[in-house]
């Protein structure tokens, strides 16, 4: 095993969250507390210390070479020093580059290309042997820096780690495969990985997908989803979940691990543990091509105004159903006939969650609303777009008969990603449905518009005071966070009791379907509250017993809560569409006969 150390951005923001100034001057400002971490690095057992060169480029940095230079001898001095007092032996300092600007003009890309020259003369004149070049979104820019290094120094190890999203694109829309093969023919590449952008099950699972790549030995994914990544308040039990994650990818040929965005330490300690001395595995070979299943039939049901139903007292199910990541959308529209059939009322689809791209919601919503005349209710975000662009998207809905909309401000974009996609937030959930609201008077069929409630926050009067005032903006419906727990029962019960009784609450049922999908809920997802012992009664249950325990919870959860909520919000996992199906079915068949 080759063990990297762990995130130094997060990582440090974590330890010094007042310090305004960029990482990479810190090398020169604080470079007692640089070291300070390198050390707490390899003291947990890491074998291979990135230097803190990320964003050393002159066009990122906006700074000229000289003072760019200046930080980068700094950085590789502390990286050194920290290395040739350890005790590990086997230790090296690794250089580190990050990627450039995404979207960069034809005249950028130049100045980007020469400072990748720039950067990787220095530091071999500085003596580094080993590179890596992470959280890359294609080749073109690096490869003739790549093969520079080749060209002075033959025997340099260079590792070219890409980001990707779970459907296999990087952000300038590459796709990770094709990437993959293009460094497996490139002499000068050594290595390749994939780090960011993704928690460790998803990107343990991205590298499975590709795991037959010979070079693809390097992972490092962040410790978890947007709200997670900047590491507070993780224990010894998440870093011993995060090393666990990896197992998958370690028994296909991924024997070079790393932390990235939230990790700290303690991963690293929990990764040497898990893997020092254990036996690697081999890798697979080129995975089968896909045959195609002639489709079947399309089932339509007429659409019922599900809210006049809602008004009237009906307990309605709506299902969140989210599109697919990729164009193919086959399995998905079966999906969708399953739910149509088992009479879901309202079909919810989330717009990009947690800030990574799949098939937009309103395109998708209105196809289904189109060829399955099923009701839909599209996510909205404000991250991606202004108010101009939300204003026209709200007329091509009307247009195409779809009178319903889900406001959410929207999960942040990625940490990782910051530099390069740029959240909008133009405006905020709460101030989004008001303009709507207002919007609705222009409109010949308005809007109903519905809002998010975070059943689990910790400081629930506050959300319930969130809620309120998006009440008072036209809000009619809330769909709320999944619920676990007594405590979110009763945020629910309080909700419905406070909130005005013209305003509807259907309450979020999400069906955990294994161990591992409970304990990744649990420990990776934001917002999340699942006690230990839901997690526990899935220990050991194979896929059908997992299933049937999720069909057993969701019910009684149902039940308990159908006292005070107006309806539910029932949550697909991974695309399940029949279980989902089942749960509604089962339950209308107990209360609709």
């Amino acid at each position: 095993m080759i063990l990297y150390d762990g995130a130094m951005g997060t990582y440090y923001r974590m330890l010094f969250p007042g310090d305004p100034l960029r990482l990479e001057e810190i090398n020169l400002q604080y470079p007692e507390r640089i070291l300070a971490i390198h050390r707490a690095y390899l003291a947990a057992g890491a074998t291979k210390i990135k230097s803190n060169t990320f964003a050393l480029l002159p066009f990122v940095m906006g700074l000229e070479i000289s003072e760019c230079q200046a930080m980068l001898r700094a950085a590789w001095k502390l990286a050194t020093e920290a290395v040739r007092s350890s005790a590990v032996c086997e230790a090296a300092v690794v250089a580190d580059i990050g990627p450039h600007p995404l979207g960069a003009t034809a005249d950028e890309s130049g100045i980007v290309a020469a400072d990748y020259h720039w950067i990787v003369a220095e530091l071999l004149q500085l003596g580094a042997r080993e590179f890596l070049f992470e959280t890359q979104d294609s080749l073109a820019l690096i490869l003739p820096a790549c093969r520079l290094i080749q060209e002075r120094l033959p025997e340099a190890t260079v590792t070219v780690s890409f980001s990707a999203n779970q459907a296999g694109f990087t952000k300038s829309g590459s796709k990770l495969a094709n990437l993959l093969q293009e460094a497996e023919l490139e002499t000068s590449i050594t290595y390749t990985g994939l780090n960011c952008d993704l928690g460790p099950t998803l990107l343990s699972k991205l590298y499975l997908e590709h795991a037959h790549f010979e070079k693809l030995q390097y992972l490092s994914p962040n410790s978890g989803l947007p709200e997670r990544e900047i590491g507070r308040g993780r224990t010894a039990k998440d870093a011993e979940y995060f090393a666990q994650a990896f197992l998958p990818a370690w028994e296909k040929g991924a024997t070079q691990l790393s932390g990235c965005c939230g990790t700290n330490p303690s991963d690293i300690e929990a990764l040497a543990a898990l893997f020092g001395g254990r036996e690697t595995g081999r890798k697979p070979s080129a995975p089968a091509i896909e045959t195609t299943v002639a489709p079947s039939e399309p089932v339509t049901r007429e659409i019922s105004s599900w809210y006049s139903r809602l008004m009237a007292g009906e307990k309605i199910i709506a299902v969140e159903y989210d599109s697919p990541a990729n164009e193919k959308v086959k399995k998905y529209l079966e999906g969708v006939q399953e739910l149509a059939r088992a009479g879901a009322d309202l079909l919810t689809i989330a717009d990009c969650p947690i800030g990574r791209a799949r098939m937009d919601s309103s395109l998708t919503a209105s196809r289904i609303h189109t060829e399955y005349s099923l009701a839909t209710l599209p996510h909205l975000t404000c991250r991606d777009r202004n108010l101009n662009a939300t204003h026209a998207l709200l007329l091509g809905l009307a247009a195409a008969g779809i009178h319903q909309v889900l406001i959410v401000t929207g999960d942040p974009v990625p940490l990782e990603d910051r530099a390069q996609i740029k959240g909008v937030f133009n405006t905020d959930s709460v101030h989004l449905i008001r303009y709507i609201h207002e919007l609705n008077q222009e409109l010949e069929t308005p809007f109903i518009l519905c809002a998010a409630l975070n059943i689990n926050a910790r400081n629930f009067s506050v959300e319930l005071a969130r809620a309120a005032k998006k009440a008072e903006a036209g809000a009619a419906v809330f769909l709320t966070q999944p619920i676990f727990t007594e405590r979110a029962i009763e945020n629910v019960c309080r909700a419905r009791a406070e909130l005005p009784p013209t305003v509807k609450i259907l309450a979020g049922i999400m069906p955990l379907v294994s161990y591992k999908n409970a304990s990744y809920m649990q420990h990776e997802m934001s917002g999340m509250d699942v006690p230990e012992e839901v997690v526990k009664r899935y220990e050991g249950l194979d896929r059908t017993q997992g299933e049937e325990l999720a069909v057993e919870l969701s019910l009684e959860l149902m039940a308990k809560l159908h006292a005070c909520a107006d309806g539910f919000y029932l949550m697909t996992p991974f695309q399940r569409s029949k279980l989902t199906a089942r749960i509604c079915q089962l339950w209308k068949n107990q209360h609709y006969k």
